[in-house]
């Protein structure tokens, strides 16, 4: 689907999603993609989740170089099978179920898998690692975009949508 063929945020064309019914599900079954706000409590509420899980496990002791190396190895691999299979496989982070939103395939509103999981949350982590006003730019990117997406969302051809 072309970017021509989007409408502003909150009245869609959803013609390729599937709904079961021939032609676009009606206007009150469609879904809004997430304001900001929401995408932001949601990362939030997650990455408060993983903090306090990488406390309760010790992970946060650090006596030498190499278990603080290992540290940051551990949560690395953590977040990304967290935000990987959560977003990729469920759909939904705990932050973002909390908050009522969704990560889904911006064609057809299915799930986008572990493998586009991983390629969105390492689009993330890349840029929160090595740049960070680009990572800044990433976070505010929804705000001008038309479709409400990261940058990390068009790498994985995914956008976040508002559930019912």
């Amino acid at each position: 689907m072309s970017d021509s063929q989007w409408q502003p945020p909150g009245d869609w064309d959803l013609g390729t999603w599937s709904s079961g019914l021939d032609g676009p599900p009606p206007a009150s079954r469609r879904p809004a993609t997430a304001p900001l706000w929401k995408r932001a409590l949601a990362i939030f509420i997650d990455n408060g989740l993983l903090y306090g899980l990488t406390v309760l496990v010790g992970l946060q002791a650090t006596s030498s170089n190499v278990v603080a190396d290992l540290r940051v190895l551990s949560e690395l691999a953590l977040s990304f099978c967290y935000f990987g299979y959560l977003n990729g496989v469920m759909g939904q982070t705990v932050g973002k179920r909390v908050m009522g939103i969704r990560c889904v395939d911006a064609e057809t509103g299915e799930v986008i898998g572990f493998r586009r999981g991983l390629t969105r949350y390492a689009v993330v982590a890349v840029l929160g690692l090595a740049f960070l006003i680009p990572a800044f730019i990433d976070a505010l990117s929804p705000l001008w975009d038309v479709r409400r997406q990261a940058w990390h969302d068009k790498a994985a051809r995914s956008i976040v949508v508002t559930v019912s």
